[in-house]
């Protein structure tokens, strides 16, 4: 078990770094078509709660992005801690 652990550790990470530029490279969420028309038309609250939706989905997308760096950070960090030197391996091997 102690010899499997740094490998899935470090192929998490990088699972973790491609999905984060996978997400990276795709557009963030953008006005729709409906709050631009609500802007135009006036209706002041109807665009409001839509530019909340708006800006929620940003700010998540967003702690997604930070969230798969630097979960991919601390997956790296706990593989290069999980790995036992070649001294100790040499011994109880």
């Amino acid at each position: 078990m102690d010899r499997l652990l740094p490998p899935v550790f470090l192929v998490l990470a990088l699972a973790m770094i491609i999905a984060g530029f996978a997400l990276w490279s795709v557009d963030p969420p953008e006005a729709s078509v409906e709050l631009h028309a609500a802007v135009a038309s006036g209706d002041d609250q109807h665009a409001e709660v839509l530019e909340e939706r708006l800006e929620r989905e940003q700010f998540k997308r967003q702690v997604l992005l930070v969230s798969l760096f630097a979960g991919s950070g601390l997956s790296i960090i706990a593989a290069f801690f999980s790995m036992r030197p070649a001294e100790a391996r040499r011994r109880s091997d």
